[in-house]
């Protein structure tokens, strides 16, 4: 078999498509199947890749092979404002597959606002409180009058699944893109999100559990009301480190407060009849969970931040939730691949989680407006036009699980 021809490519941009992939050379050349000095030679102009190397190559970084022909290196996408990791995990370099999330997140906001403008549908301006010398509480409640969302609704929903749901639902209406990955450990990232004037976007952490989703998302939503990005974990400081851990800690006591209101939260019975030692018997932490829809974690976190229980419990309890959720990351795991299978009902329920219903229906729109091409939706939906059809029966059935 003839050898391929060789890809005239600036060998910058290769280095670029490496670095911005966060990729190593070792794990190209085991990839590629080729020594690491042959890489090397590529990326230092002394050697040029195939094209059949240089389509491998486009594989692995995940980009189109065209842009390996671009005069010089694009621009890349800037750093996150806000991105959310569990508190042990690293905070070195982002991994492979959530560079690929983030640009994946950009390239669908990008083209939700072309398809919303060619569609000439208004696009509200992005949601912003103004903060002044207003406490979490009073920012918590102002979120909620935002959101809509009454306490009673709230408290009927009762199913981590439901008021998950009904949050995305309330946080979609604000013109606030909501997307969902998969493949992403929950120590590298539980969410993050895209602050901008128009189409603000939150990425969500399919992985982890409905109630876990549910107070990432308002901890992003207030994010975006405040206007202030960071570099996030989920854990409560006894003193911030510096101006971005107030900024962290500032939102999740404003997602607290949306979701556990403290005037309503201490006039509960099992709240009001205390726990004088400072630790709670975990059935009244259940049930506080329950009412409100949110975590066990997340009540005892509420309870610390209202001087009801000490922080020793707090690390101990968190420790224990902790390892209870890792017995059961394996099993849920299992779960979500058979929800997968490309095909059947759980593989439109995903894609509808996963991409948003607002994101689909201007795409499905647009596309029947022959406003796009089959192709343009095949690349803007990930799915072939054949499949259009079931997609547009889960949309129009059940509207698309979201947990």
């Amino acid at each position: 078999m003839p050898r391929s021809a060789d890809a005239l490519v600036d060998p910058a941009l290769l280095v670029w498509a490496r670095k911005s992939a966060g990729v190593d050379l070792a794990t190209v050349a085991r990839r590629l199947q080729v020594d690491p000095q042959r890489v090397a030679e590529w990326e230092g102009g002394t050697r040029r890749p195939t094209v059949v190397q240089l389509r491998r190559l486009a594989g692995l970084y995940k980009r189109p092979l065209a842009i390996f022909y671009l005069p010089e290196p694009p621009s890349d996408f800037q750093p996150l404002r806000d991105y959310r990791r569990l508190p042990e995990s690293d905070a070195g370099q982002l991994s492979p597959g959530l560079l690929a999330t983030i640009r994946r997140a950009r390239a669908i906001r990008e083209t939700a606002l072309d398809l919303r403008r060619e569609a000439d549908e208004p696009i509200a301006p992005a949601p912003r409180l103004q903060v002044g010398d207003s406490d979490p509480e009073a920012l918590g409640n102002a979120a909620r009058q935002i959101l809509g969302i009454a306490l009673s609704t709230q408290f009927g929903w009762r199913d981590p699944g439901r008021a998950l749901n009904g949050w995305i639902d309330a946080v979609s209406r604000l013109d606030v893109i909501i997307l969902q990955a998969q493949s992403i450990p929950i120590d590298e990232m539980r969410g993050f999100s895209i602050t901008e004037d128009l189409l603000p976007l939150i990425v969500l952490n399919g992985g982890d559990f409905p109630n876990g989703r549910t107070f990432t998302l308002l901890h992003e939503v207030a994010h975006i009301l405040l206007n202030a990005g960071g570099v996030c974990d989920v854990l409560p400081r006894r003193r911030p480190r510096g101006p971005t851990d107030e900024i962290e800690v500032r939102c999740n006591q404003v997602a607290a407060a949306t979701l556990m209101p403290a005037s309503v939260f201490r006039a509960e019975p099992a709240v009001l009849n205390g726990a004088p030692d400072g630790r709670w018997d975990e059935n009244v932490i259940a049930g506080l969970a329950g009412r409100y829809s949110v975590s066990r974690e997340a009540v005892v976190r509420r309870l610390y931040t209202l001087d009801l229980t000490n922080w020793d419990y707090l690390q101990a309890k968190q420790a224990e939730y902790r390892a209870a959720y890792d017995e059961h990351r394996e099993e849920q795991r299992r779960r979500r691949q058979q929800d997968e299978r490309p095909g059947g009902p759980g593989f439109y329920r995903m894609k509808v989680r996963d991409l948003g219903r607002g994101f689909i229906e201007s795409a499905l729109d647009a596309y029947h407006r022959r406003a796009i091409t089959g192709s343009d939706l095949t690349e803007f939906l990930e799915i072939k036009v054949s499949q259009v059809p079931k997609l547009e029966a889960e949309l129009a059935t059940t509207g698309g699980s979201r947990d």
